[in-house]
């Protein structure tokens, strides 16, 4: 069920967007509550973007972690900082990106889901 969403400045061109999905996809796996099987993850280009005061420079990447409540704060930071350090080894290239991790809850009560196997 956790949902990993990466919103990146749409012109960003120095990051392989498909690879940093794939590594945050396996970080996260890796942690404990978590089931790779239940792992959504996605990447949402931006258009336009500002950045500060508009001076700097305008690229960045914000990963949203969302996930059903239960995880003590511990757990959701360390979450956090693994997803962060995964994708700030993929900017090393290009240190003037804007990099940042966030956890959410997920509202457990009207969260709605379905899974569909091959039969």
């Amino acid at each position: 069920m956790p949902h990993i969403i990466v919103e990146y400045t749409e012109t960003l061109s120095t990051v392989d967007i498909a690879e940093l999905l794939f590594e945050l996809h396996e970080d996260l796996s890796k942690k404990d509550t978590i089931n790779i099987h239940s792992i959504k993850t996605r990447a949402i280009p931006v258009k336009y973007t500002i950045v500060g005061d508009g001076n700097e420079p305008d690229k960045f990447i914000h990963i949203t972690l969302n996930l059903l409540p239960g995880r003590d704060d511990t757990l959701k930071k360390a979450m956090a900082q693994s997803l962060h350090d995964t994708a700030r080894a993929h900017c090393v290239r290009d240190k003037s990106i804007s990099l940042s991790v966030e956890v959410t809850e997920l509202h457990a009560e009207s969260y709605t889901h379905s899974s569909y196997t091959k039969e």
